[in-house]
């Protein structure tokens, strides 16, 4: 009877930990994202514990289920680790909503940066990955940013682009309605009850599966 007790214990123990993780380290790196905008954490404060700390904590989660063979625990680190992502890169929406600047920038020069990455999987198949990003320098009013880096090209050489800069210079620049911040916000709440939902199913299946798993005590004649 104390084993039976102590393995539903220990199932509902991973079930809970499984559903708070997710939207603990999306506040986490929420938190931090904040404090860095709207604080005084500087830009190793942000990356430690923003970006890599989360990651890291799923990563030993998810290394954990995996494990123990909680296939969907597992699984559900891919989608927190998103929503935490999407979490911290909200916060640099807001504070470009709440006291960014818009400006208008001539374009100075447009620079196209490709870069090619390659990785293998676990048959040994190799895929290359291509990016592309194009560099605006610009010419912008006192305070504004020297150049723009952007996934697609804005604006032509010579022509104005509309910019919107945090006077702090606490958050990186972005092309005017390119801000969005709720949506960012919406798609990690998105992110982070996907991952809960799997979690939940993860923990609901691991514990059946314990079940059925366990030897039955033979019975006397």
């Amino acid at each position: 009877m104390a084993g039976c007790q102590g393995g539903w214990a220990r199932g509902l123990w991973r079930t809970a930990v499984a559903l708070a993780v997710p939207p603990l380290t999306a506040a986490l790196a929420f938190g931090v994202a904040w404090e860095s905008a709207y604080g005084s954490l500087g830009d190793w404060g942000f990356f430690l514990g923003g970006l890599l700390l989360p990651l890291v904590l799923l990563g030993v989660h998810a290394a954990l289920a995996a494990r123990r063979g909680a296939a969907l625990i597992a699984m559900s680190a891919l989608p927190a680790g998103l929503g935490a992502i999407l979490a911290l890169a909200s916060v640099g929406h807001s504070a470009l909503e709440d006291r960014g600047v818009e400006i208008s920038c001539t374009v100075l020069k447009v620079t196209e940066h490709t870069e090619t990455e390659s990785s293998m999987d676990g048959q040994g198949h190799w895929t290359s990955t291509t990016r592309t990003s194009y560099d605006h320098r610009l010419d912008c009013p006192a305070g504004g940013p020297e150049h723009l880096d952007t996934p697609s090209q804005l604006a032509k050489e010579g022509e104005l682009l509309a910019v919107v800069h945090d006077p702090q210079g606490k958050v990186s620049p972005r092309a005017a309605g390119d801000v969005h911040d709720q949506g960012l916000r919406t798609a990690a709440e998105v992110a982070v009850v996907v991952a809960v939902l799997l979690g939940l199913a993860g923990g609901i299946r691991e514990a059946y599966e314990k079940r059925h798993r366990r030897p039955r005590r033979p019975t006397g004649r």
